[in-house]
């Protein structure tokens, strides 16, 4: 059972017209923390095909336990990665219906609104944690043709959601801890 923090990257909010511009990933010990290098699939290196490609073959790989997603706002990326492998024939084991309820996934925005005295608003991985920006620069600096800062915002990205994922591991056990 491996875990990985997963995001993505898009032009925009449309599944049908904007591409995935980065695909990132990252393996996590049992405990939440990095355990292996991240890695950044980069459509501007190559194409929006061929790192949906990479990343199909990493994600369905062997099963549904070899490559378990831990993410935050995961409805958006699925629905993206989605579109994309149907976009380019990739067979698929599941339907993104049944991959959301059958298939082992992570997803720590509901924390964070529970963290957030219930409320939405003001829950985002950019109020909570030291994520310096929210997602909407990436379609400017991609547009601009800035790809450092964009691969800046997936590294501080990645640093602010792992942190967060240890301080809700570490918060969280001592609350269920049972009194020996």
């Amino acid at each position: 059972m491996t875990q990985y923090y997963l995001d993505i990257e898009t032009e925009g909010f449309n599944i049908n017209s904007d591409k995935i511009i980065s695909i990132q990933f990252q393996e996590l010990d049992r405990w939440g923390k990095a355990s292996g290098p991240l890695v950044i699939l980069k459509e501007w290196e190559s194409s929006e095909e061929e790192i949906v490609l990479q990343f199909y073959k990493k994600l369905f790989a062997k099963n549904v336990w070899s490559f378990i997603p831990v993410m935050c706002n995961s409805i958006f990326d699925l629905t993206f990665l989605w579109a994309k492998f149907e976009k380019y024939n990739l067979p698929l084991k599941y339907t993104l219906s049944e991959f959301i309820y059958k298939a082992p996934l992570i997803d720590i925005k509901y924390s964070l609104i529970i963290a957030n005295n219930f409320e939405f608003k003001g829950s985002g991985l950019d109020q909570m944690t030291n994520k310096k920006a929210d997602g909407r620069v990436i379609p400017i600096f991609y547009k601009n043709r800035e790809f450092g800062k964009i691969e800046e915002y997936i590294k501080n990205e990645t640093e602010s959601f792992i942190e967060c994922l240890g301080k809700l591991n570490t918060v969280l056990k001592e609350a269920f801890k049972k009194d020996v």
